[in-house]
């Protein structure tokens, strides 16, 4: 019988392999650009490209877009990212098996007006697609949400599903139909139906200009 010696892998190779498994983790497609108005680009390992319709979206892309523009893109799940002017928004944890539901997802908006429709990762139960934002982090079930700046604070408006809204001052649950508002140093305001003008101008926020 013939013996084969395993050679060890030196430590500095070890790390090396990890790091470049890592970089094709990061760089791996996980959706693609459906829509975009005006300028819009992604930052990815210090490297930015400009976003364009059918292009590809990758993990931990750091999308950002200009004044007035839009930028609508579709994950592998099926779940669609919108973003207003002046967003940035990151895909931070994607987890997903085609053909499957459930998974995983962080997404971080740090800047800008967003609507977010959930796709397949979303588990009926909840608990696996969370939204970090300026204010405190959305845990979304079955849903369709919009967040952003208006009215002098944060507000976050449920069109579909059940969202539950946490910062640092408390939390609240909101349903279909239902907003609030988030006022620095207070705790979100209780669950309610938005004025019909305040839920006009959310709307236009992630809204594309209509072709003359």
């Amino acid at each position: 019988m013939i013996q084969q010696r395993l050679t060890p892998i030196p430590l500095g190779a070890a790390l090396l392999l990890a790091s470049v498994s890592f970089a094709r983790a990061e760089t791996s497609a996980i959706g693609a650009v459906e829509k975009v108005q005006e300028s819009a680009v992604a930052t990815q390992a210090g490297k930015t490209r400009d976003l364009s319709a059918t292009g590809p979206v990758f993990f931990k892309d750091q999308m950002r877009t200009g004044s007035g523009a839009r930028l609508e893109a579709k994950l592998e799940d099926g779940t669609v990212l919108t973003l207003g002017e002046k967003g940035k928004l990151t895909v931070d944890d994607f987890v997903y098996q085609p053909g499957k539901t459930g998974g995983a997802m962080t997404v971080k908006v740090a800047q800008g007006a967003f609507l977010f429709v959930g796709g397949k990762v979303e588990d009926p139960n909840g608990g696996n697609v969370v939204i970090q934002t300026a204010v405190g982090t959305l845990g979304v079930r079955g849903t369709t949400v919009w967040g952003g700046q208006i009215d002098g604070g944060y507000g976050v408006l449920v069109l579909d599903g059940e969202v539950e809204v946490k910062t640092k001052r408390g939390a609240v649950l909101l349903r279909k139909g239902e907003g609030t508002m988030v006022y620095a140093g207070k705790k979100p305001m209780q669950a309610g139906a938005w004025p019909e003008n305040r839920t006009k101008r959310a709307v236009q926020t992630i809204s594309f200009a209509t072709a003359q």
